[in-house]
Protein backbone atom coordinates (compact mmCIF):
# COMPACT_ATOMS: atom_id res chain seq x y z
CA UNK A 1 0.00 0.00 0.00
CA UNK A 2 1.43 3.34 -1.39
CA UNK A 3 1.26 6.32 1.18
CA UNK A 4 -1.65 7.50 -0.87
CA UNK A 5 -3.98 4.53 -0.36
CA UNK A 6 -2.61 4.97 3.53
CA UNK A 7 -3.57 8.75 3.70
CA UNK A 8 -7.29 8.22 1.32
CA UNK A 9 -7.97 5.09 4.34
CA UNK A 10 -7.19 7.32 7.35
CA UNK A 11 -9.44 10.26 5.84
CA UNK A 12 -12.29 7.54 5.69
CA UNK A 13 -11.60 5.94 8.84
CA UNK A 14 -12.03 9.40 10.45
CA UNK A 15 -14.75 10.50 8.31
CA UNK A 16 -16.43 7.57 9.28
CA UNK A 17 -15.50 8.00 12.54
CA UNK A 18 -17.58 11.17 13.16
CA UNK A 19 -20.01 9.90 11.23
CA UNK A 20 -19.66 12.61 8.36
CA UNK A 21 -20.83 11.66 5.25
CA UNK A 22 -18.83 12.44 2.04
CA UNK A 23 -21.19 15.47 0.51
CA UNK A 24 -20.78 16.90 4.85
CA UNK A 25 -16.79 16.97 4.32
CA UNK A 26 -16.75 17.90 1.39
CA UNK A 27 -19.29 21.30 1.98
CA UNK A 28 -17.09 21.55 5.42
CA UNK A 29 -14.12 21.55 4.19
CA UNK A 30 -14.66 23.64 0.73
CA UNK A 31 -13.31 21.07 -0.83
CA UNK A 32 -15.01 18.78 -4.40
CA UNK A 33 -17.23 15.78 -3.33
CA UNK A 34 -15.84 13.52 -6.21
CA UNK A 35 -12.16 15.14 -5.18
CA UNK A 36 -12.95 13.95 -1.67
CA UNK A 37 -13.71 10.03 -2.89
CA UNK A 38 -10.80 10.18 -4.97
CA UNK A 39 -8.54 11.28 -1.83
CA UNK A 40 -10.34 8.32 0.11
CA UNK A 41 -9.41 5.46 -2.95
CA UNK A 42 -5.89 6.53 -3.01
CA UNK A 43 -6.06 8.25 -6.36
CA UNK A 44 -5.24 12.10 -5.82
CA UNK A 45 -1.56 13.13 -4.47
CA UNK A 46 -3.26 15.86 -1.86
CA UNK A 47 -1.44 19.63 -1.62
CA UNK A 48 -0.49 21.54 1.93
CA UNK A 49 -3.84 23.14 1.66
CA UNK A 50 -5.93 20.02 1.21
CA UNK A 51 -4.41 18.57 3.89
CA UNK A 52 -4.66 21.39 6.10
CA UNK A 53 -8.44 21.93 4.98
CA UNK A 54 -9.13 17.93 5.51
CA UNK A 55 -7.65 18.12 9.34
CA UNK A 56 -9.95 21.52 10.21
CA UNK A 57 -13.08 19.62 8.81
CA UNK A 58 -12.47 16.88 10.80
CA UNK A 59 -11.67 18.57 13.61
CA UNK A 60 -8.28 16.76 14.35
CA UNK A 61 -4.60 17.89 14.50
CA UNK A 62 -2.46 17.43 10.83
CA UNK A 63 -0.14 15.06 12.11
CA UNK A 64 -3.30 12.77 13.27
CA UNK A 65 -3.80 12.62 9.48
CA UNK A 66 -0.61 10.38 9.11
CA UNK A 67 -0.53 7.98 11.86
CA UNK A 68 -1.03 4.95 10.17
CA UNK A 69 -1.32 1.58 11.97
Amino acid sequence: MDLKEKFGKKIKLLREQKMYSIEYLANTANIDRTYISDIEKGKRNVSLLIIEKLANALEVNIKELFEYE
